[in-house]
């Protein structure tokens, strides 16, 4: 058991796959699929990539066979389960005496099932029901069908009151206050919430809350460097004149979930992103690297965290000299340099390395560093962080202790007059203001030219920090 789940290990869920194909071949048994993928440790957009790879062998879903509309549905059951799972689990909890001790893959029924009953409006209930219980007596016959049926017929009884944080501190859970009911209602580790209690005060927290618990936006930015570019922003900047849609500093726009248009300047979005036109990145990843000020950067850059290389991009279509971009996990790098000729981008030179021991004595230009971090300021984006298995308190020392070391090692690099800009995607001072503090006191020859962090009302989801700093 971990955190009141029953345990997915390879040698346990290895079946699952060729137990799916009992099964029609839909979005719904892709998520079954991908759900079972994040058990095993694998993240939602990393479960959702295998459970609809065409190329996997053992996969019951194979990409071609799933339709656009197909597609969608498994992405939004796969996000808004995990999203929601604290929640769905505390109702599961309400109705069944010990659903830990239900097969794992029948509890990822019942979470789909309740997941259609509390969000799916387009879904009539009794259809939620019946998808649910057919899928369970088809893997495991009618007396697991009949455990099925009864436990989403008395959440479905319990009415409209599920929609208040209210019934999820009520009796029948074990006593909590409000805050702890709070918790359980948009789905969050109550050490997530104590961290921005302390640090942000109860309104804020509040807003914090709701929003992790919402769809994300979805933000394109445009390709400075393309002959369109501001033909094509301004095409997509008419379209987002409204409470849907929002311009996200120079070259980025914003839009609700279900907002994103279908062609700017007559013309498909998908054929701008194919041309090199468009990409796609984060609304608070863009933003930050503009408050900072990194696009004015004169000189070489070091993406010394690169990932996927979505800012070393944005960067170089500004007019950056990103020199190198470096990262120490390859699957993720080696997307890079297709990325950039895509683009029509200049490629950085890309090495696997670690950047708390790089293969370097010194730098002759500025750094940048993404780093790893807790992810409390993407819990939308990355619903699986909630899970007690990903994130524990012990993580985010364990992170913060990796940060230092990252700003200590690189900041040892930087040269007089050169820049350090330190970014992460997470709300916990001990990650951000503090790492900073930390640096400076063990290196005085540092200084802090500013430091930013998303407000916390805003319609993106995503909680950015940025500190820039200068080698005096």
């Amino acid at each position: 058991m971990s955190g009141g789940r029953p345990v997915l290990t390879e040698r346990s869920g290895a079946h699952f796959p060729r137990l799916l194909k009992k099964l029609p071949r839909d979005g719904r048994t892709a998520a079954l699929h991908a759900l079972l993928l994040t058990d095993a440790g694998l993240s939602a957009q990393e479960a959702l990539t295998a459970a609809l790879d065409g190329g996997r062998a053992d996969g019951p879903v194979r990409e071609a066979e799933l339709t656009p509309r197909e597609r969608h549905l498994c992405s939004e059951l796969v996000y808004g389960v995990l999203r929601a799972e604290i929640r769905i689990g505390c109702l599961l909890g309400r109705v069944l005496p010990r659903p830990e001790r239900l097969p794992i893959l029948l509890l990822h029924i019942l979470e789909l099932g309740a997941y259609a009953l509390l969000f799916q409006e387009r879904v009539p209930d009794h259809a939620a029901v019946h998808g649910a219980v057919e899928q369970a007596q088809r893997l495991f016959g009618r007396s697991l069908a009949r455990v099925a049926n009864g436990a989403l017929r008395s959440i479905q009884r319990f009415g409209s009151a599920v929609d208040s944080p209210e019934f999820y501190a009520e009796a029948g859970q074990k006593p909590c206050d409000a805050w702890e009911g709070l918790c359980r209602y948009y789905s969050l580790p109550r050490w997530f919430v104590d961290i921005w209690l302390a640090a942000y005060g109860e309104e804020n927290t509040r807003l914090l809350m709701r929003r992790s618990s919402a769809r994300p936006w979805i933000a394109l930015r445009v390709n400075a460097r393309h002959p369109l570019a501001a033909d094509l922003r301004a095409a997509l900047c008419a379209l987002a004149q409204n409470e849907r849609a929002q311009p996200v500093g120079s070259w980025g726009i914003a839009f609700a979930p279900g907002a994103l248009p279908a062609e700017a300047l007559g013309v498909s979005v998908d054929h701008w992103r194919r041309s090199g036109a468009l990409s796609f990145q984060s609304a608070g990843s863009q933003l930050v690297l503009e408050e900072l000020g990194l696009s004015r950067w004169q000189g070489r850059i070091w993406d010394a965290c690169a990932g996927f290389g979505g800012k070393s991009a944005a960067l170089l279509e500004q007019g950056a000299d990103v020199a190198l971009s470096t990262d120490r996990a390859w699957p993720r790098l080696r997307h890079l340099p297709d990325m950039c000729r895509s683009l029509g981008l200049p490629v950085p030179a890309v090495c696997l390395a670690d950047a708390c021991a790089p293969p370097l004595r010194g730098w002759s230009g500025h750094i940048l560093l993404d780093a790893p971090c807790s992810g409390l300021g993407v819990l939308s984006r990355r619903p699986d962080i909630r899970r007690a298995s990903r994130r524990a308190p012990a993580d985010a020392e364990q992170l913060a202790d990796l940060q230092s070391r990252l700003l200590n090692r690189l900041g040892g690099l930087l040269r007089p007059g050169r820049e350090l800009a330190y970014i992460t995607c997470t709300l916990n001072p001990a990650e951000n203001e503090q790492a900073v503090a930390r640096l400076l006191r063990s290196r005085p020859e540092l200084a802090l030219l500013r430091q930013w962090q998303t407000p916390h009302a805003h319609p993106w989801l995503e909680g950015m920090y940025g500190a820039l700093l200068r080698r005096m």
